[in-house]
């Protein structure tokens, strides 16, 4: 994305620039589901779905489409290969989208309390449309990493900007 374009989640939440405690937050949510490893909340009225390999959906409850996965990523072992990932994904997802015009940009670093991040966002045409591609690769504990991915219209994804920013600045340990 050039500057000029709307920032993604990625950008605010490694810009540092979460807003805790402002929305109801209607469901706790543990992942993974078979052995519960951290817990996140999501807004009222959004839902998850299982998916394979043990990723979980959450869509957003407002009738937009929007909608992002997480998703165990055992081969990250450390901060640069959580970047050979995310420029994979990214590739990835422009790829599925036959996407014409795909920029990306570098990715970033930051640290929330415990939670260590590292996101790279992207933009491309897709059928016309102007979309959004975002992807966060977290840990809480060293060598545990989680990556966070979703598409969308620019529309959109600004449109959820503040909902992805506290989802994410949700995210804690499980005791």
């Amino acid at each position: 994305m050039t500057t000029t374009c709307t920032r993604s989640f990625v950008a605010l939440l490694l810009a540092g620039s979460f807003v805790f405690g402002t929305s109801l937050q209607a469901k706790t949510v543990e992942f993974p589901t078979d052995k519960p490893e951290f817990t996140f909340n999501l807004p009222d009225g959004w839902t998850t779905e299982s998916g394979k390999d043990g990723r979980i959906y959450c869509t957003a409850g407002d009738g937009s489409e929007f909608r992002f996965g997480i998703v165990a990523s055992p081969s990250v072992k450390n901060e640069e290969g959580a970047k050979e990932l995310l420029s994979e994904i990214i590739k990835g997802m422009s790829d599925a989208m036959e996407c014409k015009n795909t920029k990306t940009e570098p990715a970033r670093s930051g640290k929330a309390g415990d939670l260590s991040l590292v996101g790279m966002e992207g933009s491309c045409t897709a059928a016309g449309t102007e979309m959004s591609l975002n992807a966060v690769v977290f840990s809480l504990t060293p060598g545990k990493y989680y990556s966070i991915v979703g598409t969308a219209s620019k529309e959109v994804d600004k449109a959820h900007e503040k909902d992805m920013n506290e989802i994410i600045g949700s995210i804690a340990a499980v005791d």
